[in-house]
């Protein structure tokens, strides 16, 4: 078989798959690693929600990563978005996604990022970025043996002069700009983190109709009062513009079987800077994931939970 970067991914998700098999996670019950530095809530539905960014423990022994190419900025109150998130959806719907949440500073360890890079070589912090990474696939391979498919999305907060939603899908500027302008957008379908559910349609379902078309989620969320790129009303961002397009999780993710998702760059004014904020994004938010799984997964919600 040809070695390919895919085939890799492929490999390690199937390996780490057969090790957690040994335990199992339960929804109702919180796990952590054991210093408490990552948090895994097990959910009942087809939806993985990470939250890399949004840490504050600084533990005095580990060192700051100073390697080059560091970025140590912390997301904040992320973490709080993505406890609302699971309080509407319990109280809307019976049922909630899984959490799993990085409580180490970024200054310390970057979960986002290759493990190298993550850690800046320090052992001790390889560590936690591995039990992260393995508690995400575990939530990914609960999901899909009970659905057959799942959402997965990468939780982030950014401080761009634009406040809107930055959704990643693993497309530039440029490329979105292309995608929504061109006839024939399919040069990009298989590189954007929806080429699972794009393949698997049999590729009725179409990159531009699922980032700018009426039924794109960012168009779902600009009609509910959030702004977004890309979206029906805001395609694309300008090449000027600063513009987060997906990092090292929603590539790493994406990249197994009947996995699709993207990332959230959540603005802060309405979005996170309160608690009110919070929770009506989370009010959008899970209206319109609840749609989209209606609409793209196949799956009947009212079957969710059960």
């Amino acid at each position: 078989m040809l070695i390919t970067k895919k085939n890799c991914w492929l490999a390690c998700f199937l390996f780490l798959a057969l090790k957690l098999t040994a335990q199992t996670y339960e929804p109702g019950n919180v796990y952590f690693d054991k210093n408490k530095w990552v948090e895994f809530i097990p959910g009942t539905m087809p939806l993985v929600i990470s939250v890399p960014h949004g840490g504050s423990i600084e533990p005095a022994d580990v060192p700051d990563r100073t390697c080059p190419g560091v970025v140590t900025v912390t997301d904040g109150r992320t973490i709080n978005l993505a406890r609302a998130i699971i309080d509407v959806f319990k109280k809307n719907y019976g049922f909630y996604p899984s959490i799993i949440i990085c409580h180490l500073k970024r200054l310390k360890v970057d979960v986002n990022r290759e493990i190298e890079v993550a850690t800046c070589g320090n052992e001790d912090m390889k560590v936690p970025w591995r039990y992260w990474h393995e508690m995400i696939d575990t939530a990914i391979a609960q999901a899909k043996s009970k659905y057959g498919k799942t959402i997965y999305i990468d939780l982030h907060g950014q401080g761009h002069p634009n406040q809107r939603l930055e959704l990643g899908y693993l497309l530039d500027n440029e490329q979105l700009q292309q995608s929504s302008k061109s006839k024939d957008d399919t040069v990009f379908s298989s590189i954007s983190s929806l080429h699972n559910l794009i393949e698997s349609s049999g590729d009725k379902l179409k990159l531009k109709e699922l980032l700018t078309g009426p039924n794109a989620f960012g168009t779902w969320m600009v009609e509910s009062g959030f702004p977004a790129t890309p979206s029906q009303q805001d395609p694309y961002p300008y090449p000027n513009e600063k513009y987060f397009d997906g990092g090292f999780n929603v590539r790493r993710f994406t990249q197994e079987p009947n996995v699709i998702g993207w990332q959230i760059e959540s603005n802060n004014r309405g979005v996170r800077d309160n608690m009110t904020s919070c929770y009506s994004f989370a009010e959008a938010f899970s209206k319109n994931i609840i749609r989209y799984i209606n609409t793209y997964l196949n799956i009947d919600t009212k079957s969710i939970g059960k």
